[in-house]
């Protein structure tokens, strides 16, 4: 199949498949969502947990969730692309602790993994030279070499699923207009390109687009700025806290449990040669 075929099926925005309603997994699934801040939050304030125990009571499945904080101690508190590539594919990491486990041992434990990145990681700055994969500095070249190693590695796991969270957005008054539109720009490289780019399918790794549930995407709201957290999801209009509020982790919350049952749906139904249509604002062609 096409590579981009696989990538169709493999985005998750605003709306979800037409057969959410179906599951396909009759097994146990174990999913973990790794996180910091703004992940915990949308986790705990959009209850995450509790809408997987609705669905599980009313579909029948065992989709079981956990969360950890991660990279966590011994680790510096970071989780942008240059340490989920630091610890697991150049390999600084050990399962002995669960702060910087393994890949290897979390991918044996868990049926899904799940990762994000805190909203520093939205301060992309202008790239200067050759991007270098061993780099921390946070540019789109060295993010995308990042990717791409991950990418690979994940390859190596045919049999779990992986999903990354698109990036949360910095709050207006956090960041400038030139590092707000490098963000976007990486979200779109992510969602567009980056499992389809190498001409190889990808079926195990699936995007959630939490920037287009967040961001304002309005060149010239009447509130708030293009790329930055959205006026209504702030938790201050005159602070500049990027993490966003009770209203925003509401609304993401479902969404984000819902993509995640649409990704083992379509991970469970490609291993029988199913194709499961998708209704989404960003369908890729």
């Amino acid at each position: 199949m096409h590579a981009a075929s696989f990538a169709h099926v493999s985005l998750f925005v605003f709306f979800s498949f037409a057969f959410s309603g179906f599951a396909f997994a009759a097994d146990s699934v174990s999913i973990l969502f790794l996180h910091h801040s703004t992940g915990g939050a949308v986790y705990s304030e959009g209850s995450v947990s509790d809408w997987f125990d609705a669905y599980n009571t009313a579909h029948g499945t065992q989709y079981n969730i956990s969360q950890r904080g991660y990279p966590n101690s011994p680790y510096a508190w970071k989780n942008y692309p240059y340490d989920y590539w630091y610890l697991w594919v150049d390999g600084h990491c050990d399962s002995s602790q669960s702060g910087i486990e393994c890949l290897d041992s979390l991918a044996a434990d868990h049926d899904m993994i799940i990762l994000k990145h805190c909203y520093p990681g939205a301060d992309i700055r202008a790239d200067s030279g050759t991007p270098d994969v061993a780099s921390e500095t946070k540019t789109l070249g060295n993010y995308k070499l990042q990717y791409r190693a991950l990418r690979q590695l994940m390859d190596s796991y045919p049999d779990t699923m992986f999903m990354f969270w698109t990036l949360a957005p910095r709050h207006r008054l956090a960041t400038n207009d030139e590092n707000a539109a490098r963000a976007a720009e990486f979200v779109d490289w992510v969602k567009n390109e980056f499992l389809t780019e190498d001409g190889e399918p990808h079926p195990n790794i699936f995007i959630f687009d939490f920037f287009g549930v967040v961001a304002e995407s309005d060149t010239d709201p009447a509130q708030g700025k293009v790329n930055c957290l959205k006026y209504d999801y702030e938790k201050s209009h005159t602070g500049s806290n990027s993490h966003p509020n009770t209203l925003a982790n509401e609304t993401a919350g479902p969404i984000f449990s819902q993509a995640i049952v649409d990704a083992i749906n379509n991970f469970e139904a490609r291993k029988m040669g199913i194709i499961l249509p998708i209704i989404s604002l960003f369908l890729l062609q």
